[in-house]
């Protein structure tokens, strides 16, 4: 079975979601911190009257460092530049996530969940893997990471 997919890098990987739970993509902007959170937690987002929580999946995924709770030192501006903010919508529960830059939406066939583990990521959060041409991409699952703290 075919299903439609929202496609993202992140640290030169390709990542994709379904593209039935995304409402919209934004360029980055900054968001309302929130004290004492997580660090892979980027803030609140107020968009259209909802607001979001903006998650660093790159964190969740264990493809950076995370810091302790609570930290909330400043980043550099300069990194963000280029990236972009996907607001989904898992089970009526809306947030964000942070990608480095969306690639395409593209239908897709249903992803394989193997005994592979990927390299580098948090398998907790990964669903299955596509192959598209010379290409993996790795499906996560919006629901995991909507509920990973």
């Amino acid at each position: 079975m075919t299903t439609n997919y929202l496609l993202f890098l992140l640290s030169g990987r390709l990542f994709g979601v379904k593209l039935d739970g995304a409402i919209e993509i934004l360029p980055w902007r900054p968001s309302r911190r929130v004290p004492l959170s997580y660090s892979y937690v980027e803030g609140l987002l107020d968009y259209r009257g909802v607001v979001y929580p903006v998650f660093n999946i790159a964190q969740q995924l264990g493809m950076v460092k995370q810091g302790p709770i609570g930290f909330t030192a400043e980043e550099s501006a300069g990194r963000r530049s280029g990236q972009s903010i996907i607001l989904l919508e898992v089970k009526k529960s809306p947030f964000g996530i942070v990608v480095d830059s969306v690639v395409k939406m593209t239908p897709l066939t249903n992803p394989v969940a193997g005994t592979v583990k990927p390299q580098g990521v948090n398998p907790n959060f990964v669903q299955g893997f596509v192959y598209e041409g010379d290409s993996e991409i790795m499906i996560l699952d919006g629901e995991r990471l909507l509920h990973a703290g």
